[in-house]
């Protein structure tokens, strides 16, 4: 089964001593404002500050946005209403309409860069709601271009770091160096809260590339910060659930290597602590992955407990398609480690189910977005440009005399040449009309071309998603008869052909999720498929290292189905053979780009091919394979026995 990354978010400490507003007197400060304070203060504090009070306040804000809306040139009263129904929308998780709040007001009612930075930082939140990280990272790239111009009695939110969007967005080598170059403003202040998120949120990030040893350095670096911080009584609940996290920040790295020992008591921990202050969703990250530990210990019993309380949290306390999938997963392996594979089955295609289904509505989603975000580019465009109006009207003006005499010797020049068309025009009418309805033929001719291609394009990715889908089929049924069979060889046979179709199944997966869908990178082919095929063996002794010089090469799928398939028989024969039992290693792959050739190593520091490969190559099946396909590809293959096996590919373009 393929496992899901886990991530257990740390808050920021600084918010278990936020100050809250008080509703009661809030109300009272209210009342006794003017018209004009009550909307300001109202827009001072956040919606959540003052929800149970709002239904008391709503009816007066009402008749005053009356009032306000009959004033053309009541601006700032204008933008704080916008503020103040763009943060009771958000509240509400209405997100769509609170960004076409925000943008109208951005561009009608903003007059100055505080309010606009105000107008990008919810405008930020509210991407990041709706999951398009790229405007929200466009949106943070506008606050930093007008944060040095904020007034320092207005307190703004930058919102969720850089490093974060980055992580987002997948880049989790840029969102690193990012977090660090964040961290350095941290130093001269001294301030420990910051520095426990920051050392957290790179330990996350490390587990996310599955490199666990620096995962662990980063998260007992937080774990050792938090502990050192003196905490009142009243807010030791919440220190401990805090250090509860980064605890299940540890174990998922200790899983991730291998060491569910460790990683148990860990989850223990954080699931006692979320529990105790309600943080369900982070209580059932841990159920999920005890009873993944327990799984891997053969220990069936503990495992079903623990599915079991996760199951009663995704039915009733956790919400969200994410969490849903990974507990399907979890059942599939569950059922299918108790030999239960009609339920295992059943949990498996509820998955692809639901995947599948994710996948369009997130299309779909990104289609109705895009609108908004157009529109969200357009207000920032209009605001700049009322500036640059305001400039030129004072230059206009003063050219209106010199432009009133030009207009008169132009409106005489203008009369005799429209004479002169009219007149050209009747002779030319009959022509422009065959012009017409020609090139009417071929704007039709064009569009029904163009849709042609559009629908021969969705008919091939479809036939990639269901090639992919047919081949998982026979992936699971092979799963199936394996467990059915006792041979050994047997069952070595079927794993072997198991991973041949894989390789072939990420092709076609990889075709339909491009735009392109006659080709894909070479490099990301590589690298997704050895990523593939170390979590289908998974030794945690043995260390896989994947390096690409080029993401630019693209290829066919002529020519990346033999290449996955000899990728697989090289690196499956270095897990199997390359160590021996419970011994360390490491297997490495790496792409080289040249003008003219690729040049693909697949090496091992392990025992190493015997000497007499030349009768090895006649009576191994995989070795045959391999010069099979390697011949295929056109490509040229040299094996080195030095310290360990390397296989040394070179494919000409």
């Amino acid at each position: 089964m393929k496992l899901k990354h886990i991530y257990f978010a740390l808050l920021l400490l600084p918010l278990l001593f936020k100050a809250e507003v008080d509703p009661k007197l809030f109300l009272e400060k209210f009342n006794k404002a003017d018209l004009k304070n009550k909307v300001r203060l109202v827009a001072s504090v956040p919606y959540t500050d003052i929800k149970e009070i709002y239904p008391q306040i709503k009816d007066t804000l009402a008749r005053l946005k009356s009032l306000v809306y009959m004033r053309p040139q009541s601006k700032e009263a204008k933008f704080l209403f916008d503020k103040i129904e763009a943060d009771i929308e958000l509240n509400n998780e209405n997100y769509t309409k609170a960004i076409f709040i925000l943008e109208n007001g951005l561009r009608k009612h903003a007059t100055n860069v505080q309010d606009s930075l105000i107008c990008y930082s919810m405008l930020k939140n509210a991407f990041i709601k709706i999951r398009d990280i790229n405007k929200a990272f466009e949106m943070h790239h506008l606050m930093e271009l007008k944060w040095s111009r904020k007034s320092d009695s207005v307190d703004i939110e930058l919102g969720r770091p850089k490093s974060t969007l980055f992580n987002m967005l997948g880049l989790t080598e840029q969102a690193i160096a990012e977090r660090r170059k964040e961290g350095e403003g941290y130093v001269w202040k001294n301030d420990t809260d910051k520095f426990i998120n920051m050392y957290n949120d790179i330990g996350v990030f490390y587990n996310a590339k599955k490199k666990s040893d620096s995962a662990q350095v980063y998260f007992l670096k937080a774990k050792n910060l938090l502990l050192q911080k003196k905490i009142s009584k009243e807010n030791e609940t919440f220190h401990k659930f805090f250090l509860s996290l980064i605890d299940g920040n540890l174990a998922l790295s200790y899983f991730n290597e291998g060491n569910v020992v460790e990683a148990i008591p860990l989850l223990k921990i954080d699931v006692y602590y979320s529990l105790k202050v309600n943080n369900y969703e982070s209580a059932f990250n841990s159920y999920n992955l005890l009873t993944q530990c327990y799984i891997k210990l053969n220990q069936n019993k503990l495992a079903k407990n623990y599915l079991d309380s996760a199951h009663f949290l995704i039915n009733d306390k956790v919400k969200g398609i994410a969490p849903k999938l990974r507990f399907l997963l979890t059942s599939a392996n569950y059922f299918n480690s108790i030999n239960d594979f009609s339920r295992s089955n059943e949990s498996y295609k509820q998955y692809l189910a639901i995947n599948d289904s994710f996948q369009i509505l997130e299309k779909e989603r990104q289609i109705k977005n895009q609108s908004v975000a157009i529109s969200v580019e357009q207000s920032e465009i209009e605001l700049n440009e009322k500036d640059k109006l305001l400039e030129q009207n004072k230059l206009d003006e003063a050219k209106q005399k010199t432009f009133r005499a030009y207009l008169l010797a132009g409106i005489i020049i203008l009369s005799t040449i429209i004479l002169f068309l009219i007149l050209n025009n009747h002779y030319s009418k009959k022509r422009e009309d065959q012009l017409y309805t020609k090139n009417k033929q071929i704007s039709t001719q064009n569009e029904l071309i163009e849709q042609a291609l559009k629908e021969k394009e969705a008919l091939i990715k479809e036939i990639h998603h269901r090639v992919k889908n047919n081949l998982q089929i026979v992936s699971s049924m092979l799963s199936l008869q394996m467990s059915k069979i006792s041979d050994k060889n047997t069952q070595t046979i079927l794993r072997d052909a198991q991973q041949r179709i894989n390789s072939i199944s990420l092709t076609h997966q990889m075709l339909y999720q491009k735009d392109n869908i006659t080709s894909i990178s070479l490099g990301d082919y590589v690298e997704n498929l050895a990523g593939q095929i170390e979590k289908t063996i998974f030794s945690g002794d043995i260390k896989l290292t994947t390096k690409i010089d080029s993401r630019e090469r693209k290829i066919n799928i002529d020519s990346a189905v033999p290449l996955g398939l000899l990728i697989n028989e090289i690196l499956t024969n270095a897990y199997k053979h390359a160590f021996s039992a419970n011994e360390k290693g490491n297997v490495s792959v790496s792409l080289v780009d040249n003008t003219d050739v690729c040049v693909l190593t697949i090496g091992d520091n392990g025992k190493g091919l015997p000497d007499n490969i030349e009768s090895v190559n006649k009576s191994s099946m995989g070795m045959e394979l391999i010069n099979i396909l390697a011949e295929q590809l056109g490509a040229n293959l040299k094996i080195e026995k030095a310290n360990g096996t390397k296989f040394i590919i070179t494919i000409k373009f």
